[in-house]
């Protein structure tokens, strides 16, 4: 799991938790894709039946996600309309990259501490749902517990692996930097909304000011005459 835009909640409020439920599915399926890339990709046989077995947990918790979305939307009597879960998405919101796979970019160390870093941070933002949808769907609270287990696996078999191949040093450097990279990248995920509510009433105002000073200025226009011989300098006539 990669990226989940954070949602804190205050009440308990179905739809909203369909919507993150919605984007859990969404990260968990970007991040079995990225795995199996990887596994296809690495020359090492171990290392492939590892990444497989992250897919496929992966794999597993998008579609329980999805399960207890169906499940709330059918309680609660939902508009399933922009909750169905579109393959397309995980494009559209930047979950997996149109270019290129993560893999693609990074040394399988670096890859080991990208996913690691990663999986502590989704970890966190799913026991604050879970520890919120508890008091209210104690069913979904035991499913979401199944996958914490399976993701605190994740985390501490790739930071296993890059303290190894590393070195202490270079592990801690390493460490920090993928965190604090995580850090903003979550960080803009989770504020992208505000960002857009502050800033674009500024660039329509902007829009709509240009509009009325382009109306009232004066602006040359271009003439132009048919008859030919009155365009002539009279002095260029030989």
């Amino acid at each position: 799991m990669f990226l989940i835009p954070k949602k804190t909640f205050i009440k308990f409020e179905p739809e909203r938790c369909c919507h993150v439920l919605n984007e859990f599915a969404s990260a968990e399926f970007a991040s079995a894709l990225e795995m199996l890339f990887a596994a296809k990709n690495i020359n090492n046989n171990e290392l492939s039946k590892g990444f497989i077995r992250h897919a496929l947990d992966e794999y597993k918790h998008s579609f329980i996600f999805n399960n207890i979305k169906n499940q709330m939307i059918l309680e609660y009597k939902i508009n399933k309309k922009e909750l169905s879960f579109v393959p397309n998405h995980l494009y559209n919101k930047g979950y997996v990259n149109k270019d290129h796979f993560i893999f693609e970019k990074k040394r399988i160390n670096e890859f080991a501490i990208f996913v690691g870093a990663n999986e502590e941070i989704a970890e966190r933002k799913l026991v604050s749902f879970a520890n919120h949808i508890k008091p209210n769907k104690s069913y979904i609270f035991n499913e979401i517990e199944k996958i914490l287990k399976d993701e605190e696996r994740h985390s501490k078999y790739s930071l296993r692996f890059a303290k190894k191949n590393n070195g202490l040093l270079r592990y801690k450097l390493k460490i920090t930097k993928e965190r604090t990279i995580s850090f903003f990248r979550h960080l803009y995920a989770n504020s992208h909304n505000k960002f857009t509510f502050i800033f674009y009433p500024i660039l329509i105002s902007i829009l709509t000011i240009m509009c009325l000073i382009s109306h009232f200025l004066e602006l040359k226009k271009v003439t132009t005459d048919d008859d030919v011989m009155k365009n002539i300098e009279p002095n260029s006539i030989v």
